[in-house]
């Protein structure tokens, strides 16, 4: 007990009394900002009408083909046996979705990152997002739904006699 006395009052000596310390807020040392890597946003995809010119096959429903000769698009179901369902459309590639068809006409570029389908009698034009394309592959996103269709440039012909299992 006569050591414990002395070796608490060093202690308390040797701590630093208040009016030691600095008065006015504690400063924390300054940090270097670290420069964070900003998440690449990958350029849009774009598509030429000669690039889509031929016969192309949906990979998820093997009787649907879209036919693009020029910007005429026929959109051909073939339904049972030997009798097919055509619908014949214009196409445009574009560089945006155009909301009328008063407004298309300044959208349609040589290429863009867009596909807009409208009928002969111009009602409400339909916009596809180039999601890929490449010789023997196009996929694009339906805009007003989000759903992405896959083709695949078919070769052969497609007769519209085709019969289908």
């Amino acid at each position: 007990m006569k050591y414990l006395f002395p070796l608490i009052l060093t202690c308390l000596l040797t701590l630093p009394g208040r009016a030691q310390q600095k008065s006015g807020p504690v400063r924390k040392p300054a940090r270097t900002p670290v420069a964070r890597p900003r998440p690449s946003v990958p350029p849009p995809i774009l598509v030429s009408l000669s690039a889509l010119q031929g016969k192309w096959q949906s990979v998820d429903d093997q009787r649907e083909f879209w036919i693009v000769k020029g910007t005429d698009l026929t959109m051909r179901y073939v339904t049972s046996g030997t009798s097919t369902d055509d619908d014949v459309l214009r196409l445009a590639v574009t560089d945006t979705c155009a909301a009328t068809c008063e407004t298309l006409a300044a959208h349609i570029v040589a290429r863009g990152a867009y596909v807009t389908v409208v009928d002969v009698a111009c009602s409400a034009p339909l916009c596809y997002e180039v999601v890929d394309v490449s010789p023997s592959v196009l996929t694009l996103s339906y805009t007003a739904r989000g759903n992405t269709l896959r083709f695949r440039r078919v070769k052969e012909p497609v007769d519209p006699k085709l019969r289908l299992p």
